[in-house]
């Protein structure tokens, strides 16, 4: 039997009924027509992660609680998958966690009971497929182990972990011995002492990036609800482009920018490893969508203009900062006690600018305020909590200003708080309050990407608009 595999990963929109799971059969079995081993890496059903943050906040909630079971009892029921020890295991796991949390409320009882939509996701789902084909399931956290940083919130340590990327010989030996098709979950590893983490968001991307290290798989395939990579977010922008070829590089500032489709550590990942990702729809599986590698027969030139929310800015003033020493060091030190990275810095005669990802930080207004406070000490802090980042993402990023001429008048009634160009030459961000951020981004992409009535070359193809359509 062949020991060539492939890791396809499926979100929860994909994962959330019988015709979805039907999909995922067909998919596994021409897979293994091809003769490949086929790993599924698996979310949580739609909403059910959701509803678990919301139950992990009242875990006493006898309504919550059944709600969480009759939504997978009701999945069963669809898949045909019958009740028989995967559902006392799963109301045993369930009260154990929620017990658990309600003793005590700590990010690593927190961690466990959110990592179980996975958990119950793919037992249904793996006894599904059983049905069909040779189907195994295997617990992701036998491959995948947290590597904890001692500089992170405690919050981070267990809801933002970290894995190392890299080949397991011996993990490939183990899982070659059991069926050809298996079933894990996405989004959660363990720590080193055994207890479950979280990836944090997008955590299901790069668990299968992981997966696919590991396992030497010739690529990793993401399954979602559309045809790959866009050069902007198309419910904003119809006329936004479909990309057919980015490097990792590309993807990783345009993940890293904002692009909901896969997530910066994913890309980070595969490119530790040299795995190609390809980015498919599983409404059309027969379509090529975005491949992600280390090179793109495509040029220079902006190829996307992503927008990443729940950013904060932060001045900083200070008159005297240039003849204090040590300035910026207590500065960033503030911030490193308290765990909190940094996104983005520029500094001037008289003012220090930071820009905060509160999503990635898990800043709340509490917390922000502290921060506040700490800074207070050192300097004079204004903050803006409401902002968002437009970041213009492609090689030679820094020869767009030219053509951005026709979008600058919108800074005559949209401030500009921030902006900023990355060393490598692959993006230029403008941060701008949320109220002001589509009309920036309408501008940039008007002014930077080819319109549909253009060929895109080996870039860009069709539209949102298009692909509807054709839909």
């Amino acid at each position: 039997m062949s020991d060539k595999w492939l890791v396809l990963k499926f979100g929860g929109t994909s994962v959330a009924g019988r015709p979805q799971w039907e999909a995922i059969s067909a998919l596994a079995r021409g897979r293994r027509e091809s003769g490949y081993r086929v790993l599924l890496v698996c979310s949580a059903v739609a909403g059910v992660t959701d509803l678990l943050t919301a139950l992990s906040g009242q875990p006493e909630s006898p309504q919550l609680r059944k709600k969480l079971l009759d939504r997978h009892l009701a999945l069963a029921a669809e898949l045909g998958v019958e009740e028989d020890t995967w559902l006392a295991e799963a109301v045993q796991l369930v009260d154990r966690r929620l017990a658990r949390l309600a003793g005590a409320d700590t990010p690593e009882h927190r961690a466990g009971l959110l990592s179980l939509g996975e958990w119950l996701s793919t037992r249904i789902g793996q006894r599904f497929l059983a049905g069909q084909m040779h189907a195994g399931w295997v617990d992701a956290r036998e491959a995948l182990e947290a590597a904890p940083e001692p500089d992170l919130s405690e919050s981070r340590q267990w809801l933002e972990a970290d894995c190392r990327p890299g080949k397991d010989p011996d993990l490939v030996h183990d899982w070659c011995n059991r069926p050809p098709v298996l079933v894990t979950q996405g989004f959660i590893a363990r720590m080193p002492g055994g207890s479950t983490a979280l990836l944090g968001r997008g955590g299901s991307d790069t668990s299968a990036a992981l997966f696919a290290g590991r396992l030497e798989a010739e690529r990793l395939e993401i399954w979602t609800d559309v045809p790959g990579l866009f050069s902007a977010d198309p419910r904003l922008l119809e006329n936004a482009r479909l990309l057919r070829e980015v490097t990792y590089a590309e993807a990783l500032e345009m993940a890293a920018g904002g692009a909901k489709v896969v997530h910066p550590r994913c890309i980070r990942a595969a490119a530790e490893t040299s795995t190609p990702v390809v980015i498919c729809d599983v409404s059309r599986p027969e379509f090529r969508g975005t491949v992600i590698g280390a090179t793109a027969s495509n040029g220079q030139g902006i190829k996307t203009v992503p927008c990443k929310k729940s950013m904060a800015v932060m001045l900083l003033q200070n008159l005297d900062a240039r003849r204090q020493v040590g300035f910026l060091a207590a500065v960033f030190d503030v911030f490193r006690q308290r765990g909190i990275s940094v996104d983005q810095v520029a500094t001037s005669e008289t003012t220090t600018t930071v820009a905060l990802d509160r999503a990635l930080n898990h800043l709340t207004e509490q917390e922000m305020r502290h921060l506040e406070s700490d800074l207070s000490a050192l300097c004079t802090v204004k903050s803006f909590a409401d902002c968002v980042c437009v970041n213009l993402v492609g090689r030679g990023a820094c020869t767009a200003l030219g053509r951005l001429q026709p979008m600058l008048a919108c800074f005559s009634e949209a401030p500009l708080l921030m902006a900023s160009q990355s060393a490598n030459d692959l993006c230029l961000s403008l941060l701008v309050r949320h109220e002001d951020h589509e009309r920036i981004l309408r501008a940039a992409h008007q002014a930077l990407i080819p319109p549909p009535d253009l060929p895109g070359g080996d870039c860009f193809g069709e539209t949102w608009q298009q692909w509807v359509a054709q839909s």
